[in-house]
């Protein structure tokens, strides 16, 4: 199957195409100012050794890269399901699944990131929940640093809140582009859960040694002699529709009016109006003993 086969779908029906691309662009874009606001606000300290040089030296330790190592562990106290709760019980909110909301990660060694992502009706809890994070922080800190024989402090915390936004332009892009992706998605999927024949490949994998005419111009747009041309090679040709609307164009020959020993069957199919078991029944019943004429439009 080539790039233009794969296409045909869309080429048949473009005028669906263009209203279903329209709809979908046009819902999405409106959608997308039902969205919920995202707040976003950062806390940040570092955290710096107080020994003095002869406490390091007698603890054979690195002053920066003790400081470092506390700066990670401290980083995974918001994977403890206690130390999350700690903070929605000193802020006294709820907030639904409130281990995805917040982060923390250590950056440069001994600096410390903690990040709450809010949104909906969670954003007015926003300050309250940043200044519970830095006191049950700052409580943990003391308990662990408590007796430590190497003690660390922590800088003041610095925080920063945005609200995230998205540009107008990355609106207008995401509401085309999955526009294109729905419209074109829904014409293949309707063709597909109707039965449908969509390519012509699908008659060729049915009727492999039947001969297969391919009219690329709607019905009565066609290339009658082209057609008559075909059809006049057979002996005793009877034409068979496998879609409505065939006698409109065509004398049609009753199925029960052939006669197998003499005639030969002549099938009318177009493709997104063909049932694929409708094509499988007459090849059951004919055999590959057959002609083929496939609109493609």
């Amino acid at each position: 199957m080539n790039f233009i086969e794969f296409l045909s779908p869309l080429l048949r029906k473009k005028w669906m195409f263009l209203l279903l691309f329209v709809i979908f662009s046009a819902g999405l874009f409106g959608a997308s100012f039902l969205l919920p606001d995202v707040q976003k606000i950062t806390v940040y300290f570092s955290i710096k050794p107080m020994a003095s040089a002869e406490t390091a030296e007698r603890y054979s330790l690195d002053p920066v890269e003790a400081a470092s190592k506390i700066a990670e562990a401290v980083a995974g106290w918001e994977q403890n399901p206690a130390f999350r709760q700690d903070i929605l019980d000193d802020a006294g909110v709820y907030i639904p699944h409130f281990k995805n909301k917040i982060t923390a990660r250590r950056q440069n060694r001994v600096n410390v990131f903690w990040t709450l992502k809010l949104w909906g009706d969670d954003v007015q809890y926003g300050e309250k929940v940043t200044q519970s994070l830095i006191n049950v922080f700052e409580k943990h800190f003391a308990q662990f640093n408590d007796k430590n024989s190497f003690p660390l402090a922590m800088t003041p915390a610095q925080t920063f809140s945005e609200m995230s936004l998205f540009p107008l332009s990355w609106i207008l892009v995401a509401s085309v582009f999955l526009g294109f992706v729905f419209s074109f998605g829904s014409i293949y999927l309707w063709e597909a859960f109707s039965d449908r024949l969509s390519f012509v490949t699908q008659v060729m994998e049915r009727l492999p040694e039947s001969p297969i005419l391919r009219m690329n111009k709607p019905l009565g747009k066609h290339n009658a002699t082209v057609l008559e041309q075909f059809v006049l090679t057979f002996e005793s040709p009877r034409l068979i529709a496998t879609f409505e609307g065939a006698g409109e164009y065509f004398s049609l020959a009753p199925m029960d009016s052939i006669d197998e020993e003499i005639d030969v069957p002549i099938l009318l199919v177009r493709l997104g109006h063909t049932r694929i078991r409708d094509l499988e029944n007459m090849a059951s019943i004919f055999g590959e003993d057959i002609g083929i004429v496939v609109f493609e439009k």
